[in-house]
């Protein structure tokens, strides 16, 4: 405390504004932006001192810079001196048997619950400095208590270099920018400094010139003309070097020797410092020398840490230390903070600055990898995969911290990471490091093939051979080459249960169902789902479960099981939540997407299906792409939006799913070309396409295609394959489409077949049982079409049912269909006027030319828009505009 407030006037008046709001109820959060030295501090004491005097708690923390901080630090320091109902205990995750996730997540809801009762007896200023250095745990805390803070008494006053970011919404916070001093406010600064004495007005242009308005580096200055005594003669040079660091050592000079050393070595520990330990390391007695100096600023909440004034300051200061003597310093913080208890990442980040020979290279390895695995266990593996960076730099050539850090890196997403490691050390470790990436492929299939193929080479015992094959089989299975893939699996199967190796048997089981089709045996799958997951822990492979979870929601979408659906969606988020893994989180927000759209539910669909994408890109998953736009090509049946394809959408068009994916969209675009360019593409392909989960979905939209453009032939032989089909849904958390009876009965109708109705009744009856109203419209509308002729009056309850959800889910391209079909209900006298409603003319305008009553065609009007199902002319002007 104590510097002076200068100008700022803006920024005092906005943030009196912003606290008595919130001692009215209406909370907010203020964040003060600006460079390092501009002066943020004396604005946020002066906030203090006033919200002091009007009656207001204030609670501060600050974020640290170094390595090693707990999660929430600034709000730990905040919460311990909190009145009561407030403690650091609020945030404690250790002992928690819940997930790390869930943990957190619970820890921040208890967090901000108790901070909104508290500002309920007594309104609340919570200071949190120096954001930019916040980890990301307090961030989510801040916004997580921005999202409710609206009600609540409480007002947020934080610091930070730069605007806030993620996971911060900018609309939840007001942002006051604190820019550089005017030279009228530095001279003011300089004058009230120098106590009435004489000040020369030429040094204020200098001042600002030299400081560049930076309060910092001002009050510096300041201080070092008056203790020169240069203030009252004009301006001349000042010896004033590119850096911060002379300053210092100027201001510090008259302090003694031992206090100069104990700043340089408590500038070496961080910015904020436990003095229990600093005393472990260096003398104290200069402490009360430093704080008087204005070096270290001590908090009376806290008697047992002080900080540094600014970061600027300690950074100038570290350099006081020779090479020798900084890192016989960091050796030996590293040792009293081992030896208090310290968080490992805290202990590790001094090990690495004091790693200079063979044994303190070694005792860095070693605290890294400590604080890799804390990281770990608490689900940062962005973390884990940094400490790990920082052991290897220590040991280059250790091929295990190199395959750990692979490990680290596929759970956080860094897929190139995680290949280059492994390429690294597959010839010395063999297997494990062709094992390390499991469940993609895409792009990483080649180099994940060649990692294989090299770890084949070694001579591997039955279980590792076992795994080594099964993720070839996997690998080849998508597009390369399936019916390799299939022998190979079969061999993997084999040696696999001849090791008896759980590890093994995940590794063949999951190859196994990337080598069948699922259609054909979904017994079998929902078997292979729970063998993997029972050999989860057996196996000590968490992505045992992951697999076998999404092998049953897929299968549990093609059978039309949605309650089983979401239970083991349920399940899914659980295992997501105890693994903290991108990938699984991905399957999850592709499930809830999948489950969303067969509900009708397009916002929320597409809503998940775009945080999946990014989370993918997020984790360098290519392929990922490729299965965001099969999604849309599902929700474009129902809004009709293709805006989106493009005609090298789903890259390599030589891939019958990629070829099948472009004809469908042609057909729903209306495209007749594009689908017809597609079904001769697809004709030969049928017969030679793999017994895998694409097999299906290729035949039936082909069959459909067929069917539309008129090529009976080939619909034909996609009916004659796909009728074993006809119970199941071709649904999947790629996309939905409904009930294979559908396009079954388009097929047969184009055919002439008499089957057409059964099959179509049969998709009715199917997407009723299990409440899918947007594909039931679908279904429902195909079937009106085929009854039309010979039922009318079934064939109108239909479209009208049709239609009543399509303008209930907002679905634009199900409404026209609905009502064309329909309006087959209404007499001639009705069709007529809902055409001249359509073209726009009102019942007076339509009642002189049809020589009626007004009140007649209004009668008539009300009818027709009864029967139709819609509520008013707008709506009955599009249905008898749109033209399908």
């Amino acid at each position: 405390m104590g510097v002076r407030l200068v100008g700022r006037v803006a920024e005092v008046v906005a943030l009196d504004r912003l606290r008595a709001s919130a001692e009215q109820g209406r909370g907010g959060v203020a964040l003060l932006v600006g460079e390092a030295g501009i002066g943020k501090t004396a604005v946020v004491e002066e906030a203090v001192a006033r919200a002091s005097a009007a009656g207001v708690t204030v609670l501060t923390g600050r974020a640290d810079p170094d390595e090693g901080a707990p999660s929430f630090w600034p709000w730990l320091s905040l919460l311990a001196g909190g009145p009561d109902g407030l403690s650091p205990t609020l945030l404690e995750l250790s002992g928690s048997a819940e997930p790390a996730a869930a943990a957190r997540f619970r820890a921040v809801r208890a967090t901000v619950t108790a901070l909104c009762a508290t500002a309920g007896k007594r309104p609340l200023l919570l200071v949190l400095e120096d954001l930019h250095w916040a980890d990301e745990a307090s961030l989510a805390l801040l916004a997580a208590l921005a999202r409710e803070i609206g009600s609540a008494r409480i007002l947020v006053l934080g610091t930070s270099r730069t605007p806030p970011g993620e996971p911060l919404d900018p609309a939840t916070v007001e942002t006051l920018t604190i820019g550089a001093w005017e030279q009228a406010a530095v001279a003011g600064y300089v004058a009230a400094e120098n106590r009435g004495g004489p000040v020369h007005p030429s040094w204020a242009g200098v001042l600002h010139r030299l400081g560049g308005g930076n309060p910092l580096y001002t009050r510096e200055l300041t201080r070092l003309l008056i203790r020169e005594g240069r203030l009252t003669g004009p301006a001349g040079a000042v010896d004033l070097p590119a850096g911060l660091r002379p300053i210092v050592a100027r201001r510090t000079a008259h302090l003694s020797a031992a206090g100069r050393h104990m700043l340089a070595v408590a500038a070496a520990y961080g910015s904020e410092i436990d003095v229990s330990v600093l005393e472990r390391v260096v003398a104290v007695e200069p402490l009360a020398e430093a704080v008087a100096a204005g070096v270290l600023v001590d908090d009376p909440w806290a008697p047992s840490r002080v900080r540094f004034v600014h970061e600027l300051v300690r950074q100038a200061l570290q350099t006081e230390l020779s090479r020798d003597e900084r890192i016989r310093v960091h050796a030996a913080i590293a040792t009293a903070l081992d030896q208090h208890g310290a968080p490992a990442a805290e202990v590790a980040r001094h090990r690495v600055r004091a790693a200079a020979g063979a044994e303190s290279r070694a005792a860095a390895v070693q605290a890294c990898v400590a604080a890799a695995r804390a990281a770990t266990r608490a689900l940062d593996h962005a973390e884990a995969v940094r400490w790990l960076g920082h052991a290897l730099a220590n040991a280059p050539g250790d091929a295990s911290l190199r395959l750990a850090r692979a490990e680290a890196a596929y759970r956080n997403g860094r897929l190139d990471l995680a290949v280059a490691d492994c390429e690294a050390v597959v010839d010395e470790v063999g297997a494990p490091a062709a094992l390390v990436i499991r469940g993609f492929g895409g792009p990483l299939g080649p180099a994940l093939l060649r990692l294989c193929d090299r770890a084949l080479a070694h001579d591997l015992d039955d279980g590792d051979r076992a795994q080594v094959l099964a993720q070839s089989a996997f690998l080849l299975a998508e597009d390369l080459d399936p019916e390799r893939a299939g022998r190979i699996s079969r061999e993997a199967m084999v040696l696999a249960t001849a090791s008896g190796r759980p590890d093994a048997l995940v590794a063949a089981v999951h190859a196994r169902h990337e080598t069948i089709d699922p259609a054909d045996d979904l017994d079998e799958v929902l078997e292979l789902a729970r063998r993997s997951c029972e050999l989860a822990g057996p196996s000590g492979q968490p992505d045992a479960e992951l697999w076998g979870r999404t092998w049953r929601l897929e299968a549990c979408l093609a059978l039309g099981d949605l309650g089983q659906f979401d239970a083991e969606t349920g399940r899914l988020a659980a295992l997501a939540d105890r693994l903290g893994w991108p990938v699984a989180h991905w399957h999850l927000l592709r499930a809830r997407a999948a489950r969303a759209l067969v509900a009708g539910r397009l916002g929320p669909a597409r809503e998940f299906a775009e945080q999946a994408r990014d989370l993918a890109a997020r984790s360098q998953d290519a392929s990922a792409a490729y299965m965001f736009l099969a999604f849309l090509s599902g929700l474009a049946e129902f809004d009709g939006d293709y805006s989106w394809a493009g005609a090298t959408a789903f890259g390599n068009e030589d891939v019958p799913i990629a070829v099948a994916q472009l004809g469908h969209i042609a057909m729903g675009r209306g495209d007749r070309d594009g689908a017809l360019a597609a079904t001769r593409r697809l004709r030969g392909a049928l017969p030679r396409l793999p017994a895998d989960g694409r097999r299906t979905y290729v035949t039936v939209i082909t069959g459909e295609m067929a069917a539309w453009v008129g090529d009976l032939d080939l619909a034909a032989e996609c009916y004659t394959r796909m009728l074993p089909r006809a119970g199941l849904y071709l649904n999947s958390m790629s996309s939905c489409h409904g009930a294979v009876a559908r396009p079954l009965g388009m097929m047969a109708a184009a055919l002439g077949r008499p089957e057409a109705g059964r099959h179509l009744a049969a998709a009715v009856a199917m997407e009723e049982r299990i409440g899918a109203p947007g594909h039931l419209a679908k279904a429902q509308i195909a079937y009106a079409g085929q009854l039309r002729t010979t039922d009318p009056r079934r064939s109108r309850e239909l479209a009208s049912a049709a239609l009543a959800t399509a303008r209930r889910l907002g679905l634009p391209v199900l409404a026209g269909p609905a009502a064309e079909l329909a309006r087959d209900d209404l007499t001639a006298r009705e069709r007529e006027i809902a055409g001249l409603v359509a073209g726009g003319l009102s019942n007076r305008a339509i009642a002189g030319r049809l020589v009626l009553s007004e009140r007649t065609v209004e009668t008539h009007v009300r009818n027709i828009l009864g029967k139709l199902g819609l509520t008013g002319r707008a709506e009955l002007r599009g249905a008898t505009q749109y033209r399908h």
